[in-house]
């Protein structure tokens, strides 16, 4: 069969390495083996893509600078720090205090030579380095001068390193003598130990693949495929370089022994396309023992752990399920395996039955390979045996608890994987939680990578100070506290601080008062009792007041309010303060940890702060008798209703617990007159309609008009909407006219039609039981040429008046399913398989639906 190696150089950004080699990508992915010393080994990712090779390439220069070093201060004899020798080396600097010549003299031809050498040789070539100009023909005398060194230098250390730079030169530029410059000095390498030798081997098997001879030059580059070696990387990547089947065999037929042979097999299987049965069946008819068998089986195990990753919530993408039957060949093939050591065979299998949910098969492999357990091995095979324990779990209460916390600490000894056991400890038992109804330990459990502080309200700050405070914790919630809520040294007192807030955002003005009287007296940039029309109420108060100044006067306002309900100006004060408050306000930053610019948290909160307004707002209204300060209060409740707006239109995300409602930034109005138009036909502006109705002879109104984009905005496409301009299109031909585009595949539709065309529509040809299908229509062919929000809007419109129309909430949850909000997407699904249950047809339900319906976000 022709033999073919196919690399694909893509870029993916992973992280490769096991403890000790980097990191594993522990953040959604959980490794539960142990780091072994082979080449490639602890490698999960495909080899063929180039960020992986990127990497391994980065890593290895790490670890070969490291040995470098310590190579050279043996040659130093110890007078040198490695410090101060990486400085001379790599830095260049401080080279007037090296005493022997002879280092010095080759560090300052390293410097000379060095720009020849760079990844941007040929850009100094071109515009010259640090000043000095360079010619290629600079190379030849660079070359003869490296080895005239070779013959004058008395060190045989410095003979080899010369040879290396000589060598080098030639090959970077195809120098017709790289081949004589190797032959002439390899001697030198005998009996030699240097990381330079493996440096000189990479290059002369680069060198023969330069002059054609392939296969030997792989040849060559194999003898570096040892964790040994500093650039065992090379045996791999330069192994494409065999193509045809008489590649292949003119390789082998150049093996010395049987390991050579294992050797070039299992270079060939680490290819992301190779048959890895029948390379390790290859390798066992050779030696089944060797540890090249062990080394691909590892690495596959290794691979298969993506079974346990995890995805965050992700309202852009369907994560496919995990496809487990990609195990059964090499299952297969491995329960008729018989080694000498079955370790790695048996620990392959325990993982594979696992997968597939064999828990009595996975155990029995477990035991066996305890049975042949080496050294630090055992701590996988402990692991396993948790990982089986805990997705056998039922229940979580507090014995259980203690004995998770007892296994939990054995396993957290250990560096490699204590991170993974850990978070996937974490992973598993908040969903016990969810079911036993505990949403307390559910939220913390879902946050085991980082609590952040914001999402902490006040009923779970009470909790985190109970738990803080329980006498009798159990071992788990002792994790909970020391690895998660306090995880971070500073959290503490960011959770004081926090507590603050988290009372303002509960208008607990009292309690925050009394309880911490003295750390109350830093001055507010805002004035929360300020309504101002210009610079958006958020101009910096002339006269700043305290936050404890600020409290004792709201207080001071309830309580007269207590005594005088019906006074205007305390129910307008007080309003004003809880609009100032809430996210929209001028000191949302009060009640708010970390403010975000597009979305806010607990909407119950929100909305109970801008109802209350209201109530107080329309009080001051009612018991006022002064038009100019009506005007005023007036302006408040417009501003309300927007707040009400986006609170209604908001969409929830969640995320480890988090929630959070993203908004439709009214205060854009400005800027995207989208926004005034949904606002506008979605039935808000009845204050910015009485400000123009009842106060427009008002002062305060024409400072208003001035000064407020966002009413001026409102009034203009009010006009837009009630003008008698005919729209030139009728309802039946606009049917046709989408349908035609959706048949085309004509997914850019003409800008006339926006919010205000399709509200204009909806009141010259109101939708009625005659018109009703054809907006229906209309509405699917906008969703499917991508104008979701027009589709929404004229489906919201259909079912306020036939609220049992089915297949508008199936169109309705299509519209926001595409517009990326899958919660109202799932509310409109859920209405949907209602109404076609209660009709008797559910099995004409679309397994599409069902699907969305049970996605979890």
């Amino acid at each position: 069969m022709f033999f073919r190696i196919i690399f694909l150089w893509v870029f993916l950004h992973h992280f490769l390495f096991a403890c000790g080699g980097g990191f594993w990508p522990e953040d959604y992915e959980f490794k539960f083996l142990h780091k072994r010393d082979y080449a490639f080994s602890n490698i999960q990712d495909n080899l063929n893509f180039s960020s992986t090779y990127n990497n391994i390439v980065m890593n290895s220069q790490k670890e070969a600078k490291k040995e470098n070093l310590k190579e050279w201060q043996k040659e130093f004899g110890k007078q040198y720090s490695l410090k101060q020798i990486e400085e001379f080396l790599y830095e260049g600097k401080n080279l007037s205090s090296i005493k022997n010549k002879e280092i010095r003299a080759y560090i300052d031809f390293v410097n000379l030579q060095a720009p020849f050498v760079t990844s941007w040789r040929n850009y100094y070539l071109k515009y010259g380095y640090k000043g000095r100009k360079l010619k290629e023909s600079d190379v030849d005398l660079l070359i003869s001068k490296a080895i005239s060194n070779i013959q004058s230098t008395k060190s045989k250390y410095l003979k080899q390193r010369y040879f290396f730079l000589a060598l080098r030169l030639a090959h970077y530029y195809n120098k017709d003598n790289a081949y004589s410059i190797y032959t002439a000095n390899k001697k030198l390498l005998q009996g030699s130990d240097s990381i330079v030798k493996d440096w000189i081997q990479g290059l002369y098997a680069g060198i023969l693949i330069k002059n054609g001879e392939n296969v030997k030059g792989v040849y060559e580059f194999t003898k570096l495929f040892d964790k040994s070696k500093s650039n065992w990387y090379l045996a791999f990547y330069n192994f494409k370089a065999i193509k045809t089947d008489k590649d292949w065999n003119d390789l082998v037929s150049l093996a010395k022994d049987k390991e050579e042979k294992i050797k070039f097999l299992t270079l060939r299987a680490l290819d992301a396309n190779a048959n890895i049965v029948e390379e390790l069946k290859n390798i066992a008819k050779i030696d089944l023992n060797s540890k090249n068998y062990d080394l691909l089986l590892f690495r596959e195990v290794l691979k298969s752990q993506d079974f346990f990753n995890i995805y965050p919530k992700d309202l852009y993408y369907e994560v496919k399920p995990k496809n487990i039957d990609k195990y059964t060949p090499l299952v297969n093939y491995l329960q008729n395996v018989s080694k000498d050591n079955m370790y790695t065979v048996d620990l392959a299998l325990a993982y594979f039955s696992f997968y597939k949910g064999d828990i009595a098969s996975s155990k029995d492999y477990l035991q066996k390979a305890y049975k042949e357990v080496k050294g630090d091995d055992i701590h996988e095979l402990n692991a396993l045996g948790y990982i089986i324990y805990l997705n056998g779990l039922k229940t979580i209460n507090t014995d259980i608890e203690n004995n998770i916390a007892t296994r939990l600490d054995k396993l957290m000894t250990q560096k490699c994987n204590k991170d993974s056991i850990f978070k996937y400890t974490f992973y598993k038992v908040k969903d016990l939680y969810k079911e036993k109804g505990d949403e307390f330990k559910y939220f913390i459990a879902s946050n085991y990578r980082y609590l952040n502080i914001n999402s902490i309200n006040l009923e779970k700050y009470q909790k985190i100070e109970a738990l803080k405070n329980k006498k009798d914790k159990s071992g788990l919630e002792k994790y909970m506290l020391e690895k998660i809520i306090f995880k971070y040294k500073d959290f503490d007192k960011s959770l004081q601080k926090a507590y603050f807030s988290i009372l303002m955002n509960n208008l607990e003005f009292e309690k925050l008062l009394k309880e911490y009287p003295n750390k109350l007296n830093y001055k507010l940039r805002f004035n929360i009792f300020n309504n101002l029309i210009a610079g958006n109420n958020r101009r910096v108060s002339p006269t700043q007041i305290t936050l404890k100044e600020t409290l004792e006067k709201i207080i001071k306002i309830k309580d007269n309010l207590k005594k005088n309900p019906n006074d205007a100006m305390s129910n307008y004060l007080y309003a004003t303060a809880l609009y100032n408050l809430s996210y929209w306000g001028n000191s949302n930053t009060l009640t708010t940890i970390y403010r975000s610019s597009y979305s806010f948290k607990e909407k119950e909160l929100e909305l109970r702060k801008i109802n209350l307004s209201n109530k107080y707002l329309n009080r001051a209204l009612e018991n006022s008798t002064n038009k100019e300060f009506k005007a005023k209060v007036t302006y408040m409740l417009a501003k309300n209703e927007l707040a009400l707006y986006d609170i209604k239109n908001s969409t929830k995300s969640e995320y480890n617990q988090e929630i959070s409602y993203r908004t439709d930034n009214w205060y854009s109005f400005g800027y995207d007159f989208k926004n005034i138009q949904r606002y506008m036909v979605s039935g808000y502006g009845k204050y910015f309609d009485k400000l123009k109705n009842d106060f427009d002879d008002t002062s305060y109104y024409q400072e208003l008009i001035k000064e407020c984009s966002n009413l001026r905005n409102y009034q203009s496409t009010l006009k837009k909407v009630y003008d008698k301009d005919a729209l030139g299109i009728s309802l039946t031909d606009l049917e046709k006219e989408l349908s035609t585009m959706y048949k085309q595949k004509k997914t850019r539709i003409a800008n006339k039609y926006n919010t205000i065309f399709f509200w204009k529509l909806m009141v010259q040809e109101p939708i009625t039981n005659k018109t009703v299908e054809s907006y229906n229509n209309i509405a699917y062919y906008l969703e499917k040429l991508h104008r979701e929000e027009y589709s929404v809007l004229l489906l919201e419109k259909i079912l306020e008046k036939y609220p049992n129309r089915v297949v508008a909430y199936y169109n309705l949850g299509d519209a926001y399913w595409s517009h990326w909000k899958k919660d109202k997407a799932k509310s409109a699904y859920k209405k949907y398989i209602e109404l076609m249950i209660k009709e008797g047809k559910e099995k004409k339900i679309p397994q599409k639906v069902k699907d969305r319906v049970d996605t979890k976000d």
